[in-house]
């Protein structure tokens, strides 16, 4: 120690070193030396330091917060984004299930389609097989009707033709019959059948007879029915209206 405070005596009055400033050397030992007195500057740097420390705290509690609140929000988030993969498979299985539902209904409407347009085939078919047994009752019954008229008719020439023989077969008459004057008889529709006898030569097939105002077509030609009686015999029908062109 004493050879480190010689040396310090030493290095201060060594040649060519220059004496310290005595007022640096107050400013020096004033910032070292210890002083009851405060500074203001001092206090206002520790009001400072204190205000910042307590800023300092709030900012530390409002990052955690602030940590607090991004986790919670993470957490939803994920929470979220679950919740809409869920929704999103589960929208995905009900499209799914809209497109076969879907297909299905299509399916089952052309199915409809054509069983109605089966059911309308049938529909014609059984219409036209009513229309065609109507026309074959019609038919049987105008058969029927002509049946029962012919069968009135032939009963009433065989009762005419009765008649005619027996005034033929008068006692005592042995000689020839003389002919007849040639006539001939037509057979026409009217509430029934009804024959009506007209003098001269009878009328060709296909021809137009005028009986009571009415025409009427000749059908077909034939024998009389009645006994005895040659003469021929025409059958005649209503003649249709000509079309207007």
């Amino acid at each position: 120690m004493q050879e480190d405070s010689r040396d310090n005596r030493e290095w201060e009055h060594w040649p060519g070193r220059k004496p310290l400033d005595d007022g640096i050397r107050h400013r020096l030992k004033a910032l070292f030396a210890a002083t009851d007195e405060t500074d203001p500057v001092d206090a206002l740097i520790s009001d400072r330091g204190r205000e910042i420390e307590a800023q300092t705290e709030q900012l530390q509690e409002t990052i955690q917060g602030l940590e607090r609140r991004e986790e919670q929000a993470a957490k939803l988030r994920a929470a979220v984004e679950e919740m809409l993969r869920h929704g999103s498979a589960e929208l995905d299985e009900r499209h799914a299930a809209l497109t076969a539902l879907a297909l299905e209904l299509g399916a089952r409407e052309e199915q409809i389609h054509e069983q109605q347009h089966d059911l309308a085939l049938r529909r014609q078919e059984l219409g036209a097989v009513e229309l065609r047994r109507a026309a074959v009752e019609r038919r049987e019954d105008a058969a029927a009707e002509r049946e029962a008229a012919l069968e009135l008719a032939a009963a009433e020439l065989r009762s005419r033709g009765t008649r005619l023989g027996e005034t033929a077969r008068a006692p005592g008459d042995n000689a020839a019959a003389e002919p007849a004057p040639e006539a001939h008889i037509l057979v026409l529709p009217d509430a029934g059948w009804r024959i009506v006898e007209q003098d001269g030569a009878a009328p060709v097939v296909d021809s137009t007879v005028d009986v009571d105002g009415r025409a009427y077509v000749v059908t077909r030609l034939g024998r009389s029915t009645l006994p005895g009686d040659r003469r021929p015999c025409a059958y005649l029908e209503p003649a249709r209206r000509p079309v207007a062109g």
